[in-house]
């Protein structure tokens, strides 16, 4: 038996040129060569060996490919070897073989064949295959299948005109994680599984290049999860289906379907709606970047709108836009903006309705925001926070640009404390926002007038600020809400600069009020955590010529006449309950105001010292002769630590404290002896003092 051997080297610059006919040549001497040694000389044994430094056609290369055939009387053999696949600058295949047994009946035929390949997206690969190739009058046909544990199962059949016109349709399955790890879709670290099912259509004037092409990816049953468990995903469903033309740049339509499972990408959490989410965009793919046109979005239950995307490829910032994007605010707040908020504050208990359309973009970050709001609603379940009818329109913009925007809404309620209608005008700039003019808000009866209020989210000095005057509010509206003992008349305040950042609320300045005839003014004011949960607030707090006849009244204490001054020293309400002051409070003389006392106020302040009343049947009987009582000094003193309070009083008598010092007669003093006593037994006393303490008319 002979052998003869034939070797045809094809050189690199040699197959640079007519890159387009090159791949046709190669294909075609091949095939007939072949054929013509099957034929010819069936007793011999012939090699056939085709190299070349590479092989390349437009946005792929084949490194050294080589192809050897081996014809003998046990059967031809074929042999295929590459040492590295690329498309553009991405390694595809690295070192691939190919080995099958070959039969020349009807074209070729290469059965049983076995692929391998050092290195892939997939990883290394293993599988097993067929290719049949056929030629007849210039016309060619091949089908090439391949099944792989890694890479799936394969299907692909192309055909060619002797003109070099061909098509190509393909079909398969591929396991997702082999997809995942294939184009670097998640972490390798990350657990995958799933199947994905695909068909793709293609045809073109020439091997070299595609004109057109169709595809389709299924997934089913997807899963995904991370290390750390904050983002996975389970029973996920979806489908993809696009097309492209060449035409000296690809582009084409896509559409994307996600028709069940859920989501967890920490800190949010997505279901599957019952109708498909769908997005469908056109697209277009250059050599410096892919861009996305005239997408939609449409999620049912949630809205519906537009997009684009410009994402470079050889660097520089992505960029998108959202555009006219109209969702209704429940889902919007309870799916994407509530998750972002702190655990047990009040942001993370609201709920919102409404609609609103919006419009954002961000290249690198977010450039520019158009919104339009209507008819929207934000509520509390424990009614902190109350905003009914609220509507706004306006733009920001992160380029210097300022512009305006409104503010409307029909009602509000801060702590259960109803607030009128509001029509503010703003100026929006891209550090914040201020009013463009001064508004006023009707609250208990009165007016809240705003001179000023800002908003900074940038920077170490982001919150929001204000200033303004409260007049003529309503203190019987206010004692009911807050189901604090009834007052009457009405107060008025001064508010200085009130700043709020980071959760605290704080002052730049003394707020002060006007009350029973007074001035209160409280100085140091800070409230940590504002709006979550357990406020903690901060102040001290000046009394000064507060008539006590009006406040007696109010708090049906009994009657007493004269003014009143003190302070609150370090006064700490946690959740505005007391937790720690040092309170001291006394009349002082004024020309033209008497000091006088009831009876039934004597009854009250002796219980809040600790005593039972005024005791003995003759000593009541002698005082009940009298409406009201004189008295040189009144006064009392309370530190509270720990739940304990420490009582004081004007002076010291014996081993107690003196809480009114009489004057004239009959002379009444009362006397407290019980210095220490627990804070919601001493609140006890005085909701009984308050209770029994009748008033006493006396004409003035």
């Amino acid at each position: 038996m002979t052998a003869t051997s034939l070797r045809a080297f094809f050189r690199p610059d040699g197959m640079m040129q007519g890159r387009s006919r090159v791949l046709p040549r190669i294909v075609r001497w091949l095939l007939w060569t072949c054929l013509g040694l099957a034929v010819s000389n069936g007793a011999g044994a012939q090699i056939l060996e085709v190299s070349a430094a590479d092989v390349s056609g437009a946005g792929w290369t084949a490194q050294h490919p080589r192809v050897t055939l081996a014809t003998s009387a046990q059967g031809d053999q074929l042999r295929l070897a590459v040492g590295v696949v690329r498309a553009g600058r991405r390694k595809l295949w690295r070192r691939a073989r190919l080995q099958c047994g070959l039969r020349t009946t009807q074209g070729w035929a290469c059965r049983r064949g076995h692929l391998v390949v050092d290195g892939s997206p997939w990883g290394a690969l293993h599988g097993d295959g067929q290719v049949q190739l056929r030629w007849v009058g210039g016309s060619g046909q091949a089908v090439l299948a391949v099944r792989g544990v890694q890479f799936g199962s394969a299907r692909v059949q192309a055909q060619s005109t002797a003109a070099g016109q061909w098509h190509l349709t393909g079909a398969g399955s591929l396991p997702v994680a082999g997809l995942v790890r294939a184009f670097t879709l998640l972490p390798a670290s990350w657990q995958t599984s799933g199947q994905a099912r695909w068909r793709v259509r293609a045809q073109g004037a020439s091997w070299a290049q595609a004109r057109q092409v169709a595809f389709e990816l299924q997934g089913s049953q997807l899963q995904f999860g991370s290390p750390d468990g904050l983002q996975g995903a389970q029973g996920v469903a979806l489908q993809l289906r696009g097309a492209g033309v060449y035409s000296g740049r690809w582009h084409g339509s896509a559409r994307l379907r996600w028709t069940a499972g859920d989501v967890l990408w920490s800190p949010w959490y997505w279901a599957a709606p019952a109708e498909p989410v769908q997005v469908q965009t056109n697209w277009q793919q250059t050599s410096k970047a892919w861009q996305l046109d005239e997408g939609s979005l449409r999620w049912p239950g949630l809205g519906q709108g537009g997009f684009a995307l410009y994402w470079p490829t050889q660097g520089g910032l992505l960029r998108w836009q959202i555009r006219d994007m109209n969702v209704a605010m429940a889902p919007l707040y309870a799916n994407w903006i509530k998750p972002l908020t702190l655990p047990g504050g009040l942001a993370a208990g609201l709920q919102a309705s409404g609609q609103v359309r919006f419009s954002v973009a961000g290249e690198g970050g977010l450039n520019a925001l158009r919104w339009d709001l209507r008819n929207a609603a934000v509520s509390s379940p424990n009614r902190l926070l109350a905003v009914t009818g609220v509507n706004s329109r306006g733009a920001w913009s992160r380029t210097g640009k300022i512009s305006a925007a409104t503010l409307r809404w029909q009602s509000a309620a801060l702590y259960r404390i109803p607030v009128g209608p509001l029509h503010a005008d703003l100026v929006v700039n891209p550090q914040g926002f201020h009013l463009q003019q001064p508004f006023t808000l009707t609250m208990l009866g009165g007016a809240l007038h705003f001179r000023q209020l800002a908003a900074r989210w940038a920077g170490p000095r982001s919150g929001f600020s204000m200033s303004g005057d409260l007049q003529g509010a309503s203190m019987a509206q206010l004692t009911r809400i807050m189901h604090w003992p009834p007052f009457t008349g009405t107060v008025s305040a001064t508010i200085p600069e009130l700043q709020y950042h980071a959760g605290d609320l704080s002052t730049s300045g003394a707020l002060s009020a006007h009350v029973f005839g007074g001035t209160v003014r409280v100085h140091d004011l800070h409230v940590e955590n504002f709006f979550g949960v357990l406020p903690l607030l901060r102040a001290n707090i000046e009394i000064s010529g507060v008539r006590l006849k009006p406040l007696t009244n109010a708090f049906h204490f009994g009657y007493i006449s004269g003014v009143l001054d003190g302070d609150v020293k370090d006064l700490a309400l946690l959740n505005w309950s007391p937790e720690a002051f040092d309170a001291q409070f006394h009349t002082v003389p004024v020309p033209g105001v008497r000091q006088e006392i009831s009876y039934a106020a004597v009854q009250s302040l002796t219980r809040l010292g600790g005593g039972d009343g005024i005791g003995g049947f003759f000593q009541g009987l002698f005082l009940r002769m009298f409406k009201t009582f004189a008295y040189a000094h009144l006064g009392m003193g309370v530190r509270l630590r720990h739940g304990v309070a420490e009582l004081s009083g004007v002076g010291i008598e014996d081993s107690g404290f003196v809480i009114l010092q009489g004057q004239g007669l009959p002379r009444v003093d009362i006397v407290g002896y019980n210095r220490r006593v627990n804070w919601n037994e001493l609140l006890a006393r005085l909701q009984t003092a308050m209770r029994s303490g009748a008033q006493v008319q006396t004409g003035e």
